[in-house]
């Protein structure tokens, strides 16, 4: 077989962040990001900021594991960010009267899966994550059905930009490094595609 046509194979994994559940006193914090992404040293990270963001350097609004870890990390080496959010990102859930009160035991439902989580892999699959995807689920429903689809759309703009980054690099490693409440959406949606190759970010 010649070099050109030799099949070219494109790596992605698919990585959950925690927002500011990352400043809490668990294990998988701040420091412990920093640590997995300078080990894995993709060729791309692609991030849920927009293009614009990117290009202002517009950092105040983004959660603490972009600000704080992941984009100092990307400058300080050699990782390429790829911005992969759309114009108007949804708001985070937010709900009054009862729901409120519901979206706040949710959310410390939430914390306590992840302070108990031993390390990244923990936070990312298993158990730990099956029952933080379903508090997420009611997290949605709390906040309407608008916003739900808001954030179904937001989700298919990222895996769709995370396909166009990968077939305009092939070859790549790529780590895409979103929310946790979206990475399983995405790396469904991933391993439908023949030719890219997804893998766990401990293979990356």
């Amino acid at each position: 077989m010649t070099e050109t046509q030799r099949p070219v194979n494109t790596s992605i994994a698919v990585l959950g962040t925690l927002a500011d559940f990352h400043r809490q006193p668990i294990p998988y914090n701040l420091g412990a990001l920093m640590a997995l992404v300078r080990r894995i040293q993709p060729d791309l990270l692609c991030l849920d900021l927009t293009p614009e963001q990117w290009r202002d350097q517009a950092f105040a609004d983004l959660p603490p594991e972009y600000r704080e870890a992941l984009l100092p990390l990307a400058r300080q080496s050699d990782i390429v960010v790829i911005p992969i959010a759309g114009d108007c990102p949804p708001p985070e859930p937010n709900a009054t009267g009862w729901r409120a009160g519901v979206l706040r035991w949710a959310m410390a439902g939430l914390a306590i899966r992840y302070r108990s989580a031993p390390d990244p892999t923990s936070a990312n699959r298993g158990w730990r994550h099956d029952l933080a995807n379903g508090l997420y689920e009611v997290i949605g429903r709390l906040a309407g059905s608008g916003l739900r689809e808001d954030w179904r759309n937001h989700i298919a703009h990222l895996t769709q930009q995370v396909l166009v980054t990968a077939r305009r690099d092939p070859g790549s490693r790529i780590l895409v490094a979103v929310n946790v409440r979206c990475c399983h959406h995405i790396r469904h949606a991933l391993r439908d595609q023949p030719d890219l190759r997804v893998v766990d970010f401990s293979e990356l």
